[in-house]
Protein backbone atom coordinates (compact mmCIF):
# COMPACT_ATOMS: atom_id res chain seq x y z
CA UNK A 1 0.00 0.00 0.00
CA UNK A 2 1.17 3.50 -1.01
CA UNK A 3 1.09 5.95 1.90
CA UNK A 4 0.09 9.35 0.61
CA UNK A 5 2.77 12.06 1.03
CA UNK A 6 1.99 14.63 3.92
CA UNK A 7 3.28 17.45 2.30
CA UNK A 8 3.14 20.62 3.77
CA UNK A 9 5.17 24.23 2.37
CA UNK A 10 5.53 25.18 5.76
CA UNK A 11 7.36 22.30 7.02
CA UNK A 12 9.67 21.60 3.58
CA UNK A 13 13.63 22.53 4.86
CA UNK A 14 14.67 26.07 3.65
CA UNK A 15 15.52 27.01 1.23
CA UNK A 16 14.46 24.79 -1.11
CA UNK A 17 14.15 24.09 -4.61
CA UNK A 18 11.60 23.98 -7.21
CA UNK A 19 11.28 23.16 -10.96
CA UNK A 20 8.80 25.47 -12.46
CA UNK A 21 5.69 24.62 -14.52
CA UNK A 22 5.83 25.33 -18.14
CA UNK A 23 3.74 24.48 -20.61
CA UNK A 24 4.72 21.51 -23.14
CA UNK A 25 7.89 20.87 -21.05
CA UNK A 26 7.03 19.74 -17.37
CA UNK A 27 5.44 16.09 -18.26
CA UNK A 28 6.18 13.51 -16.21
CA UNK A 29 9.76 11.84 -17.22
CA UNK A 30 11.08 15.61 -17.33
CA UNK A 31 10.07 15.88 -13.65
CA UNK A 32 11.52 12.55 -12.81
CA UNK A 33 14.62 13.89 -14.27
CA UNK A 34 14.80 16.99 -12.07
CA UNK A 35 13.79 15.21 -9.60
CA UNK A 36 17.26 12.98 -9.75
CA UNK A 37 19.21 15.69 -10.45
CA UNK A 38 18.14 17.33 -7.06
CA UNK A 39 15.12 19.02 -7.24
CA UNK A 40 12.78 19.14 -3.88
CA UNK A 41 9.30 20.30 -5.52
CA UNK A 42 8.13 19.56 -9.13
CA UNK A 43 5.41 21.39 -11.02
CA UNK A 44 2.82 20.21 -13.46
CA UNK A 45 2.16 21.93 -16.47
CA UNK A 46 -0.32 24.11 -16.45
CA UNK A 47 -3.97 22.82 -16.27
CA UNK A 48 -7.06 24.87 -17.39
CA UNK A 49 -9.75 23.87 -14.62
CA UNK A 50 -12.30 24.15 -18.05
CA UNK A 51 -10.86 21.00 -19.62
CA UNK A 52 -10.94 19.27 -15.88
CA UNK A 53 -14.38 20.55 -15.87
CA UNK A 54 -15.29 18.94 -18.79
CA UNK A 55 -12.65 15.52 -18.28
CA UNK A 56 -10.70 16.23 -21.17
CA UNK A 57 -8.81 13.09 -21.58
CA UNK A 58 -5.85 14.92 -22.44
CA UNK A 59 -5.86 17.06 -19.27
CA UNK A 60 -6.47 14.34 -16.98
CA UNK A 61 -3.56 12.50 -18.19
CA UNK A 62 -1.23 15.39 -18.08
CA UNK A 63 -1.83 14.92 -14.56
CA UNK A 64 -0.57 11.70 -14.47
CA UNK A 65 2.34 10.81 -12.25
CA UNK A 66 4.81 8.47 -9.94
CA UNK A 67 5.21 8.14 -6.35
CA UNK A 68 9.00 9.46 -7.13
CA UNK A 69 7.76 12.61 -8.39
CA UNK A 70 6.42 13.86 -4.73
CA UNK A 71 6.42 16.26 -3.41
CA UNK A 72 4.29 17.20 -7.35
CA UNK A 73 2.09 20.57 -7.19
CA UNK A 74 -0.61 20.55 -10.10
CA UNK A 75 -1.16 24.10 -11.01
CA UNK A 76 -4.36 25.39 -12.44
CA UNK A 77 -5.35 28.14 -14.60
CA UNK A 78 -8.98 30.11 -14.55
CA UNK A 79 -11.11 32.72 -13.70
CA UNK A 80 -14.44 30.96 -13.76
CA UNK A 81 -15.34 30.12 -9.39
CA UNK A 82 -17.36 27.12 -10.20
CA UNK A 83 -14.78 25.43 -12.64
CA UNK A 84 -11.81 26.31 -10.42
CA UNK A 85 -13.84 24.79 -7.62
CA UNK A 86 -14.62 21.86 -9.23
CA UNK A 87 -11.76 21.52 -10.65
CA UNK A 88 -9.70 21.81 -7.27
CA UNK A 89 -12.33 18.83 -5.73
CA UNK A 90 -11.76 16.81 -8.24
CA UNK A 91 -7.97 16.39 -8.43
CA UNK A 92 -7.69 15.91 -4.54
CA UNK A 93 -9.66 13.01 -4.67
CA UNK A 94 -9.00 11.55 -7.98
CA UNK A 95 -5.48 12.70 -8.91
CA UNK A 96 -4.11 13.17 -5.05
CA UNK A 97 -1.05 15.78 -5.23
CA UNK A 98 1.16 16.72 -2.83
CA UNK A 99 -0.85 20.29 -3.46
CA UNK A 100 -2.33 22.75 -6.12
CA UNK A 101 -1.51 25.99 -7.28
CA UNK A 102 -3.30 28.50 -8.90
CA UNK A 103 -1.60 30.45 -11.83
CA UNK A 104 -1.46 34.37 -11.82
CA UNK A 105 1.23 34.82 -13.11
CA UNK A 106 1.38 33.45 -16.76
CA UNK A 107 1.52 36.56 -19.21
CA UNK A 108 0.87 34.55 -22.67
CA UNK A 109 -1.86 35.88 -24.98
CA UNK A 110 -3.95 33.17 -25.14
CA UNK A 111 -4.05 32.38 -21.08
CA UNK A 112 -4.28 36.27 -20.62
CA UNK A 113 -6.88 36.81 -23.33
CA UNK A 114 -9.45 34.71 -21.61
CA UNK A 115 -9.24 36.87 -18.20
CA UNK A 116 -6.50 34.01 -16.96
CA UNK A 117 -3.45 33.60 -15.29
CA UNK A 118 -1.27 36.95 -14.82
CA UNK A 119 -4.62 38.86 -15.87
CA UNK A 120 -6.01 38.45 -12.64
CA UNK A 121 -3.50 40.75 -11.38
CA UNK A 122 -5.82 43.36 -13.04
CA UNK A 123 -8.52 42.82 -10.62
CA UNK A 124 -7.75 41.91 -7.29
CA UNK A 125 -10.61 41.25 -6.35
CA UNK A 126 -11.28 38.82 -8.53
CA UNK A 127 -8.46 36.91 -8.07
CA UNK A 128 -9.34 36.66 -4.30
CA UNK A 129 -12.52 35.25 -5.35
CA UNK A 130 -10.47 32.44 -6.99
CA UNK A 131 -8.38 32.08 -4.47
CA UNK A 132 -10.91 31.54 -1.89
CA UNK A 133 -13.19 29.45 -3.71
CA UNK A 134 -10.05 27.23 -4.44
CA UNK A 135 -9.30 27.10 -0.68
CA UNK A 136 -12.72 26.42 0.34
CA UNK A 137 -12.90 23.21 -2.01
CA UNK A 138 -10.08 21.57 -1.11
CA UNK A 139 -8.14 20.75 1.94
CA UNK A 140 -4.69 20.11 0.12
CA UNK A 141 -2.16 22.74 0.66
CA UNK A 142 -2.55 25.77 -1.47
CA UNK A 143 -0.29 28.28 -3.24
CA UNK A 144 -0.34 31.33 -5.47
CA UNK A 145 2.11 31.65 -8.81
CA UNK A 146 1.85 36.06 -9.63
CA UNK A 147 4.44 38.38 -10.68
CA UNK A 148 5.10 41.76 -9.55
CA UNK A 149 1.50 43.31 -10.68
CA UNK A 150 0.29 44.12 -14.20
CA UNK A 151 1.83 46.91 -15.52
CA UNK A 152 3.63 48.04 -11.74
CA UNK A 153 4.63 46.55 -8.48
CA UNK A 154 1.09 46.92 -6.46
CA UNK A 155 0.45 43.08 -4.77
CA UNK A 156 1.33 44.17 -1.61
CA UNK A 157 -2.07 44.03 0.24
CA UNK A 158 -3.08 40.76 -2.15
CA UNK A 159 -0.53 39.15 -0.88
CA UNK A 160 -1.57 39.63 2.58
CA UNK A 161 -4.74 38.98 1.45
CA UNK A 162 -4.03 35.66 -0.01
CA UNK A 163 -2.54 34.65 3.34
CA UNK A 164 -5.55 35.61 5.40
CA UNK A 165 -8.40 33.56 2.96
CA UNK A 166 -5.93 30.44 4.09
CA UNK A 167 -3.38 30.18 1.02
CA UNK A 168 -0.15 28.47 2.26
CA UNK A 169 2.79 30.02 0.26
CA UNK A 170 3.29 32.28 -3.11
CA UNK A 171 5.66 32.23 -5.56
CA UNK A 172 6.67 35.72 -6.72
CA UNK A 173 7.97 36.60 -10.45
CA UNK A 174 10.57 39.55 -10.02
CA UNK A 175 8.74 41.33 -12.78
CA UNK A 176 5.26 42.67 -14.23
CA UNK A 177 3.14 41.21 -17.18
CA UNK A 178 3.99 44.25 -18.88
CA UNK A 179 7.81 43.37 -18.92
CA UNK A 180 6.92 40.22 -19.35
CA UNK A 181 10.67 38.27 -19.45
CA UNK A 182 12.41 41.17 -20.65
CA UNK A 183 14.49 43.44 -18.46
CA UNK A 184 16.13 42.63 -14.89
CA UNK A 185 14.33 40.89 -12.52
CA UNK A 186 13.44 42.77 -9.10
CA UNK A 187 14.63 40.53 -6.55
CA UNK A 188 14.46 43.15 -3.96
CA UNK A 189 10.72 43.40 -4.71
CA UNK A 190 10.55 39.94 -3.27
CA UNK A 191 12.10 40.56 -0.44
CA UNK A 192 9.69 43.26 0.46
CA UNK A 193 6.42 40.75 0.22
CA UNK A 194 8.80 38.40 2.06
CA UNK A 195 7.88 40.70 5.68
CA UNK A 196 4.30 41.12 4.73
CA UNK A 197 3.60 37.96 4.87
CA UNK A 198 4.77 35.20 7.86
CA UNK A 199 3.48 32.50 4.67
CA UNK A 200 6.33 30.77 2.44
CA UNK A 201 7.80 32.99 -0.36
CA UNK A 202 9.21 31.30 -3.06
CA UNK A 203 11.30 33.54 -5.32
CA UNK A 204 11.58 33.34 -9.13
CA UNK A 205 13.00 35.51 -12.36
CA UNK A 206 15.88 34.72 -14.31
CA UNK A 207 17.79 32.48 -12.11
CA UNK A 208 20.61 31.60 -14.57
CA UNK A 209 22.69 29.28 -12.09
CA UNK A 210 23.99 28.62 -8.54
CA UNK A 211 25.30 31.81 -7.91
CA UNK A 212 22.02 33.41 -8.28
CA UNK A 213 20.20 31.39 -6.40
CA UNK A 214 22.49 31.85 -3.74
CA UNK A 215 21.89 35.55 -4.51
CA UNK A 216 18.18 35.88 -4.98
CA UNK A 217 17.85 33.86 -1.65
CA UNK A 218 20.12 36.58 0.19
CA UNK A 219 18.54 39.93 -1.42
CA UNK A 220 15.06 38.58 -0.72
CA UNK A 221 15.24 36.74 2.34
CA UNK A 222 12.71 34.26 0.41
CA UNK A 223 12.46 30.40 1.47
CA UNK A 224 12.71 29.03 -1.78
CA UNK A 225 13.56 29.36 -5.34
CA UNK A 226 11.88 28.58 -8.36
CA UNK A 227 14.14 27.66 -11.58
CA UNK A 228 12.11 27.51 -15.30
CA UNK A 229 13.81 27.65 -18.49
CA UNK A 230 17.71 27.12 -16.64
CA UNK A 231 16.82 23.87 -16.22
CA UNK A 232 16.12 23.09 -19.75
CA UNK A 233 18.97 20.51 -20.93
CA UNK A 234 20.90 21.37 -17.35
CA UNK A 235 19.19 19.21 -14.43
CA UNK A 236 21.87 19.58 -12.75
CA UNK A 237 21.57 22.86 -11.74
CA UNK A 238 19.15 22.20 -8.67
CA UNK A 239 22.41 19.99 -7.20
CA UNK A 240 25.01 23.03 -8.19
CA UNK A 241 22.51 25.88 -6.08
CA UNK A 242 22.16 22.94 -3.09
CA UNK A 243 25.78 22.88 -2.95
CA UNK A 244 26.34 26.16 -3.21
CA UNK A 245 23.67 27.04 -0.79
CA UNK A 246 23.13 24.38 1.54
CA UNK A 247 26.06 22.09 1.32
CA UNK A 248 24.14 19.03 1.01
CA UNK A 249 25.83 17.29 -1.96
CA UNK A 250 29.50 16.98 -2.58
CA UNK A 251 29.85 19.33 -5.28
CA UNK A 252 31.24 22.84 -4.38
CA UNK A 253 31.70 24.24 -8.02
CA UNK A 254 28.95 26.78 -7.88
CA UNK A 255 27.98 25.65 -11.63
CA UNK A 256 28.29 21.68 -12.02
CA UNK A 257 29.26 20.73 -14.99
CA UNK A 258 28.54 17.19 -16.35
CA UNK A 259 30.79 15.02 -18.56
CA UNK A 260 30.20 14.09 -22.05
CA UNK A 261 28.87 10.27 -20.27
CA UNK A 262 26.63 11.52 -17.64
CA UNK A 263 24.80 14.30 -20.35
CA UNK A 264 24.15 10.73 -22.69
CA UNK A 265 22.94 9.01 -19.90
CA UNK A 266 20.63 10.78 -18.57
CA UNK A 267 19.23 12.15 -21.98
CA UNK A 268 18.62 8.35 -22.67
CA UNK A 269 16.91 7.59 -19.46
CA UNK A 270 14.42 10.91 -20.33
CA UNK A 271 14.24 9.55 -23.69
CA UNK A 272 13.23 5.73 -22.56
CA UNK A 273 10.97 7.52 -20.14
CA UNK A 274 8.66 9.50 -23.13
CA UNK A 275 8.42 6.35 -25.06
CA UNK A 276 7.41 4.15 -22.31
CA UNK A 277 4.94 7.14 -21.19
CA UNK A 278 3.94 8.32 -24.65
CA UNK A 279 4.44 5.56 -26.72
CA UNK A 280 6.96 5.47 -29.60
CA UNK A 281 6.08 7.57 -31.76
CA UNK A 282 4.73 10.40 -29.89
CA UNK A 283 7.83 9.65 -26.88
CA UNK A 284 10.35 10.39 -29.90
CA UNK A 285 8.91 13.46 -31.04
CA UNK A 286 8.57 14.89 -27.55
CA UNK A 287 12.44 14.29 -26.88
CA UNK A 288 13.13 16.17 -29.77
CA UNK A 289 13.16 19.96 -28.19
CA UNK A 290 15.26 19.18 -25.52
CA UNK A 291 18.74 17.40 -27.93
CA UNK A 292 19.56 20.92 -28.52
CA UNK A 293 19.14 21.66 -24.65
CA UNK A 294 21.06 18.59 -22.91
CA UNK A 295 23.98 18.67 -25.97
CA UNK A 296 24.37 22.87 -26.71
CA UNK A 297 27.98 22.99 -24.83
CA UNK A 298 29.55 20.42 -26.39
CA UNK A 299 31.31 20.74 -29.76
CA UNK A 300 29.56 19.55 -32.95
CA UNK A 301 26.26 20.59 -31.02
CA UNK A 302 24.54 21.52 -34.04
CA UNK A 303 25.16 19.17 -36.33
CA UNK A 304 24.49 16.63 -33.54
CA UNK A 305 20.96 17.86 -33.23
CA UNK A 306 20.05 17.72 -36.91
CA UNK A 307 21.13 14.44 -36.49
CA UNK A 308 18.87 13.06 -33.67
CA UNK A 309 15.90 14.69 -34.64
CA UNK A 310 15.57 12.62 -37.71
CA UNK A 311 15.71 9.36 -35.32
CA UNK A 312 12.80 7.40 -35.16
CA UNK A 313 13.50 5.22 -32.71
CA UNK A 314 15.99 4.22 -29.69
CA UNK A 315 18.68 2.08 -30.91
CA UNK A 316 19.16 4.99 -33.70
CA UNK A 317 19.64 7.66 -31.27
CA UNK A 318 21.85 5.51 -29.21
CA UNK A 319 24.30 4.73 -32.27
CA UNK A 320 24.68 8.76 -33.25
CA UNK A 321 25.68 9.06 -29.51
CA UNK A 322 28.19 6.02 -29.65
CA UNK A 323 29.89 7.67 -32.86
CA UNK A 324 29.63 11.06 -31.47
CA UNK A 325 31.82 10.00 -28.73
CA UNK A 326 34.66 7.90 -30.20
Amino acid sequence: MVVKSKFSWEKVQKPFFVMAPMAGITDSPFRRVVKKCGADIVFSEMIAAEAVYYKSKKTLDLMKFYEEERPIIIQLFGNDLEKMAYSAKYIEKNIKPDGIDINMGCPAKKVVSGGRGSALLQDFDIALKVAKAVRKATKLPLSVKMRLGWDEFNIHKFVQDLEKVGVDAITVHARTKKQGFKGEPDWKAIGEIKKLVSIPVIGNGSVKNAKDSKEILKVSKCDGVMVGRRALGNPWIFKSMKSSCQGTVPWHAQDYKPSWEETVEIALWHLEMNVKEFGDRKGMLEMRKHYGWYFKNFDGAKELRKKLVQTENIKEVKSILKKQAA
